[in-house]
């Protein structure tokens, strides 16, 4: 094969980059487990006795060297799927060992261990004392659950290179079921009785515990490894197991123990950066700060700490940390926020420009919420960012519907609201969320009927849709018609969102049309324990003076008003109780 000679540092780079990537392949198949597909390594000796174990090339024709080059294009395009099916094409017609290595490692990336394990297989059939060829073939059948092949292999490999990180072996095992991981674990087991000086085994073994959810065994096995040889990568297994395990207080000493022992390793860092900003710990803001000045220029710390910074108000250094963040992966997320600042500063033009610039989901249909605030007086503008957006993602088109039927309602244009429910519905009929927004539009329009068929076309598709049932259960309750089904319809949602003070006011009013006094004025203090309401308020009020309180009921009314200087409702039931004011 010399006249490939150009190709062959990019083979053997490509090879030694893909097998120490591993973890990027996800899936499994059936690898060959035949006994010629695996060659009994000799004893370790020296290099010139393992050439001389090698079956020697056969030359390749002018197509193959054809095919090859459409290999290395491929490869090179990212294709790696097209260049794992020519690679094995060789691979299966020719004995060249650069390209068994190839055909192996791109099968590995594209996650076809069936083919790894043939073309591993082959390539030990050209190499038998290659401690990579073993590696690979390890791989390839722990992924596919093989446990005779995978232990004669891992035994080889460890033969030939007693040191070998044996964890990275398991990338391939997250596709089996839990059955087959576990029958995984012997293998484990033996490889550690054999070579007993390899403590990358038993860590292994811990990973494939705390896959199989035995975190538990995992800890008390990571443990006992730790104890013989500890790293970075373990203490960071250990944290993940005591979270898993709810045991917060020692995760959160444990991730801080790990990033003092190791405070240049940035994979701790970020962890701990991750960990910190979700915690409840009152120094987690020292803590962002410290890692960010250790590792200023790690995306996930500086956005961790941004976000902390936000949540505290500080926006000065919330803005310049998400002003870094611009050119990483977290562009949207820096841009969304730094428009929220742009608001909290009041400089609309330029908040709308950074909402502008958020390009996809999750916080593209934030930002254009955002913006259909600070553009109100731009619908036109703010339409066509949305009518783009549903273009560009037609699954977020629900909500960026939603979104602009909002804006008009805002506007104090209710006819031009209900139109767009219409466009949207006729786009996504059924959809639940847009039908219960309609039909609170058409509440606040005394468009009943609509109202009732909205929602109860939700709740035939959801019948369990709690803020369905507590709107239909209140607008009848507040229409005084259909007490019975109302109250039925509202204990339902009380049910499914106890501690919810809308339900706990909508089952108050009910009562109270019903006449159960008492009841109703339980159940609305305890909405009011919960939310300031001018609605409550007035509800209470009515409850109180209808039992002849009518001091008690003067004062909340005055609250509703304190609360909401025109509430509609204090005002309707001033209105219909006949209460001079």
């Amino acid at each position: 094969m010399t006249s490939t000679a150009p190709f062959r540092h990019n083979l053997l780079a490509t090879l030694m980059l893909s097998l120490a990537l591993s973890g990027c392949s996800t899936t499994a198949s059936q690898v060959d487990s035949s006994d010629n597909a695996e060659p009994q390594a000799s004893s370790p000796g020296s290099e010139s006795a393992s050439s001389e174990n090698r079956i020697a090339a056969t030359p390749l024709t002018g197509e193959s060297f054809y095919t090859l080059l459409l290999a290395e294009i491929a490869t090179n395009r990212g294709d790696f799927a097209s260049a794992a099916q020519l690679y094995s094409r060789l691979d299966r017609q020719y004995d060249d060992l650069e390209v068994a290595q190839r055909a192996t490692a791109l099968n590995q990336v594209i996650g076809n261990y069936d083919a790894m394990g043939e073309h591993a297989g082959h390539w030990l059939r050209l190499e038998p004392n290659s401690a990579e060829g073993w590696q690979a073939l390890t791989i390839a059948s722990l992924a596919n659950a093989d446990q005779v092949t995978a232990g004669r292999a891992l035994n080889q490999w460890l033969t030939l290179d007693p040191n070998a990180e044996v964890d990275g072996a398991l990338a391939g095992i997250n596709a089996l079921t839990g059955d087959e991981q576990a029958r995984l674990l012997p293998v484990l087991a033996e490889a550690e009785a054999s070579h007993p000086n390899n403590t990358s085994i038993g860590f292994a073994n811990a990973q494939l515990l705390s896959t199989l959810g035995q975190y538990e065994q995992a800890l008390d096995t990571l443990t006992a490894n730790r104890a013989q040889q500890d790293s970075p990568d373990k203490g960071l297994l250990e944290f993940r197991l005591l979270l898993e395990l709810n045991n917060i207080e020692q995760a959160r000493t444990a991730i801080s123990d790990l990033a003092d022992r190791y405070p240049n390793n940035s994979q701790v860092a970020t962890t701990y950066a991750g960990f910190a900003y979700a915690d409840s710990d009152t120094n987690k803001t020292a803590t962002l700060e410290s890692l960010f000045n250790r590792f200023p220029n790690e995306p996930v710390i500086a956005r961790a700490f941004a976000r902390e910074s936000f949540d505290n108000e500080d926006y000065d250094t919330a803005e310049v940390l998400f002003e870094r963040l611009i050119p990483t992966e977290y562009s949207d997320e820096a841009h969304y926020f730094l428009g929220r600042i742009s608001r909290i500063n009041r400089v609309p033009e330029e908040a709308a420009q950074r909402f502008l610039s958020v390009q996809a989901p999750p916080y593209i249909v934030s930002a254009l919420a955002e913006l259909s605030e600070v553009w109100q007086t731009r619908p036109a503008e703010v339409q066509q960012a949305l009518h783009q957006a549903r273009q560009t993602y037609p699954a977020q088109s629900p909500v960026l519907w939603r979104i602009e039927a909002d804006l008009f309602r805002r506007l104090g244009e209710p006819d031009q609201a209900m139109a767009i429910y219409g466009q949207a519905l006729s786009a996504h009929p059924g959809d639940t969320s847009l039908l219960y927004d309609q039909a609170l539009l058409a509440a606040n329009q005394g468009q009943y009927e609509l109202l009732e068929a909205n929602l109860t076309d939700v709740l035939e598709r959801e019948p369990d849709n709690a803020s369905a049932l507590n709107a239909l259960g209140y607008t009848w309750a507040d229409r005084n018609v259909n007490l019975a089904q109302a109250q039925r319809y509202i204990d339902r949602a009380l049910e499914q969102q106890p501690d919810d003070p809308a339900i706990q006011d909508s089952k108050g009013w009910v009562e109270y049309r019903l006449g159960n006094l008492i009841e109703a004025e339980r159940w609305l203090r305890r909405s009011l324990e919960s939310m300031e309401s001018d609605e409550v308020a007035a509800h209470l009020a009515a409850a109180l003076w209808a039992q002849g309180k009518q001091e008690e009921a003067q004062r909340w009314l005055d609250q509703a008003f304190d609360w909401n200087s025109d509430s509609p409702t204090a005002r309707a039931i001033i209105e219909t109780l006949g209460i001079d004011r």
